[in-house]
């Protein structure tokens, strides 16, 4: 309940104070987040998790979880055929990908420990192939067609690949180098939710309403469906088998906000969508853990 109020309070923040902000605040802070700030979160939240190397088919499941939910988006934006490309292709944006660090990392230590981080953070990974390739890719009118080397230009991603190699070999940084990568990854939450404020339009959701109300619709169905086939995957443990049946469920990821702002698309639209998954999933996750029976 706390995530959720944090949520809401800094959201509401960015949105009645971007009347005293230049227009170009929106810019400088999405280039601060894929940078520095985002990178650093990334880094911390899978290096601190302790990863085996029998542990990494949740990377494969995250990847192809993904990858269906793009697919569902693709046809969805071709179904509905919608003129406006600024619109149909934050749609399309808004099926690449999950927020799972930034979402679900505060939310599973407060609910299951810190253990429960390694999962989700091994779905991030390959969500992150999704996130950071085909959706940069869509974003820079690519159509989501990619090079695997183009991810290694993009900062949030460099940061996975090095944090994973940190978990897995558990080599750790000196605390002369990892105190100041803390204290940028500590503002990474409070620039993204501003952002999502900074760019909420309450017009362009009445404007968009039914739009919205059949892509999130569609968002979800999707991933309800992905999540019924994770039931069908062997576990070790009840924690593995809540991680893979929620992570298809989680919300849209922010960065396409980001991607939104660089590219010109309809920004308010793309922080409009983030906004109400993100509520949606919020009340999913304790509806599920109430079902399971695995939380307080």
């Amino acid at each position: 309940m706390a995530a959720l109020i944090n949520f809401v309070v800094i959201v509401a923040l960015g949105y009645l104070s971007k009347r005293f902000f230049p227009k170009n605040t929106g810019e400088i802070l999405s280039t601060l987040i894929v940078n520095f700030t985002l990178p650093m979160t990334v880094f911390i939240g899978i290096s601190s998790s302790r990863v085996l190397i029998s542990d990494l088919y949740f990377i494969l499941i995250g990847f192809l979880g993904c990858l269906l939910t793009f697919f569902g988006g693709n046809l969805l934006v071709k179904f509905l055929d919608i003129e406006d490309e600024d619109v149909s292709t934050v749609i399309l944006l808004s099926f690449c990908g999950l927020n799972i660090g930034l979402f679900m990392y505060p939310l599973a230590e407060m609910l299951w420990g810190l253990n429960s981080i390694t999962y989700f953070a091994l779905y991030d990974l390959g969500n992150s192939i999704v996130l950071y390739g085909i959706g940069k890719s869509v974003a820079e009118g690519k159509k989501g067609g990619f090079k695997i080397l183009d991810l290694l230009k993009f900062p949030p991603f460099i940061a996975l690949i090095i944090g994973l190699i940190f978990s897995i070999t558990g080599f750790t940084l000196p605390d002369l180098v990892i105190s100041p990568i803390r204290v940028i990854k500590e503002a990474n939450n409070f620039l993204i939710m501003f952002l999502v404020g900074f760019y909420l339009d309450l017009s362009t959701i009445k404007k968009h309403s039914k739009l919205l109300t059949i892509s999130v619709g569609a968002k979800y169905l999707i991933g309800f469906c992905i999540s019924l086939i994770t039931l069908l995957i062997p576990v070790r443990n009840q924690l593995e088998r809540m991680s893979l049946f929620i992570s298809p469920l989680l919300p849209t990821a922010m960065m396409i906000i980001v991607y939104s702002i660089k590219n010109n698309y309809d920004s308010e639209l793309a922080s409009s969508i983030v906004s109400l998954t993100a509520i949606i999933s919020f009340i999913i996750v304790f509806l599920v853990t109430a079902l399971f029976n695995f939380g307080i």
